[in-house]
């Protein structure tokens, strides 16, 4: 039996070059070589390939995080205002509320000192015309004598702390105005008004008649007596 031998096909690639003398020469680069530089190039082809896939996926993926920063950065900044606007709102706000409360605290200390103002017996104590001396021995006294009808009224507003005998007048009325002082009424009168009575300025104390046209009136100051010429307004 006759046999064939099997032949394998070989690529083989010939390179041709020509040098300046014109002698040609010829390069032959076997099968073996061609496999491998082919084999070469496939690898390079899917490195670039995987690489270009790579690349591609990293950028999408940093751009999405570009984006939900930017998102983020934009709500943040939204947040951002709307929180500027509120701390707006409560600044003006508090401003208002401050401007309400010192408002108010001024009102107040005015309403106070005008409280004070009343309280202090400064006032005359006498609704009507009364001839006045001072006392010239014991403790400083103003002594008034008035007229029937006249009342002896309250010369600051107070509390009536004591109504009692007077050994000299009578009676004796003392009134706490607060602040220290207190006014003190010597008449032989009937007394208007009780203990604990909180009066008004200008409060009737006693009305002037034919025997109690009298009037001894005191002040002290922190539980001393002063002269009450330093504080009386007197007018007309």
């Amino acid at each position: 039996m006759e046999q064939q031998s099997k032949k394998k096909n070989k690529l083989a690639l010939i390179v041709v070059s020509e040098k300046k003398n014109g002698t040609i020469k010829q390069h032959m680069l076997g099968s073996a070589l061609l496999e491998f530089l082919a084999a070469l190039l496939f690898v390079l082809a899917v490195v670039i390939v995987c690489k270009l896939i790579y690349d591609s996926i990293t950028l999408k993926h940093a751009r999405e995080q570009i984006v939900e920063q930017l998102v983020m950065i934009n709500n943040l900044t939204d947040e951002n205002e709307a929180l500027s606007v509120e701390n707006s709102t409560l600044t003006s706000k508090i401003t208002v509320l401050s401007e309400t409360v010192s408002k108010k605290a001024e009102a107040e200390d005015a309403i106070s000192q005008e409280l004070v103002e009343k309280a202090l017996p400064k006032g005359f104590p006498l609704s009507g015309s009364a001839s006045m001396e001072e006392a010239t021995e014991g403790d400083p006294m103003l002594l008034f004598t008035a007229t029937e009808g006249v009342n002896i009224i309250t010369t600051g507003t107070g509390t009536v702390i004591s109504v009692d005998v007077d050994a000299d007048y009578g009676t004796k009325v003392v009134i706490d105005h607060g602040n220290g002082y207190t006014s003190i009424y010597r008449n032989n009168g009937t007394p208007l008004i009780k203990t604990g009575e909180e009066l008004g300025k200008g409060y009737i104390l006693f009305t002037v008649g034919e025997e109690n046209q009298k009037l001894g009136y005191q002040i002290m100051k922190d539980e001393k007596i002063i002269d009450p010429m330093q504080i009386i307004e007197i007018s007309g």
